[in-house]
């Protein structure tokens, strides 16, 4: 069965995850993607995300796609126990996990049943398509992306960083533009979008 965890923030959200989970995750392995941040000048999420882990007792094995072969990778993927894709450039994100045939492993270890946990640009890519969120992220970072087909994992479209102070204005444009032809599914930062099999709930954490 289907477990997916969709955020906009992972930092801001990540204390829903136990009760999400119904266990333990104390100990249990994550291969952690920071691809999408690697076109980005800004990037402390991703040291936040890391920190968010270790406040759960769970430990990271770090994906570096430009240096290691797709057969590590793999392998990295199968054997740890959840798959946790940050934020960054949407665009960019879907590319590398394409060029790489990433993509593939990840929709087969999904459907398997295994954790996803997708922050921001990692959530977006689980949509049928990304096209939508080129108001808030840039497609000239991705120039050998040929087509913005999405995992299509989730029926619906996150739109993160709703009422943040820096993205909150892309999310409300993308929110208006395309309120009529989408089913767009707005996420604040201390939200997340939470899929068990075909059932799909959106929580709020409680403020600190």
């Amino acid at each position: 069965m289907k477990k997916m965890f969709l955020c906009s923030s992972f930092k801001d959200s990540y204390s829903l995850l136990s009760d999400f989970t119904g266990e333990s995750l104390k100990g249990k392995r994550v291969t952690f993607f920071p691809t999408a941040s690697a076109v980005e000048e800004v990037t402390h999420y991703v040291e936040a995300a890391k920190e968010a882990f270790h406040q759960l007792g769970m430990q990271l094995e770090t994906v570096q796609i430009a240096e290691q072969s797709t057969e590590e990778i793999t392998k990295m993927i199968k054997q740890n126990d959840v798959m946790y894709v940050s934020g960054g450039n949407t665009f960019y994100l879907l590319q590398e996990l394409r060029k790489h045939g990433l993509d593939d492993v990840l929709k087969e270890e999904i459907n398997k049943g295994k954790l996803y946990i997708g922050e921001s640009a990692g959530s977006i890519i689980m949509a049928p398509s990304i096209e939508y969120i080129s108001l808030m992220d840039e497609r000239q970072k991705a120039p050998e992306l040929s087509s913005y087909q999405g995992f299509n994992e989730v029926s619906r479209y996150p739109v993160p960083h709703v009422h943040n102070t820096y993205l909150g204005d892309a999310a409300q444009q993308i929110l208006k533009q395309y309120e009529k032809t989408l089913d767009l599914c707005p996420l604040t930062d201390e939200q997340a979008l939470l899929i068990t099999g075909e059932q799909a709930v959106i929580k709020t954490a409680k403020s600190a």
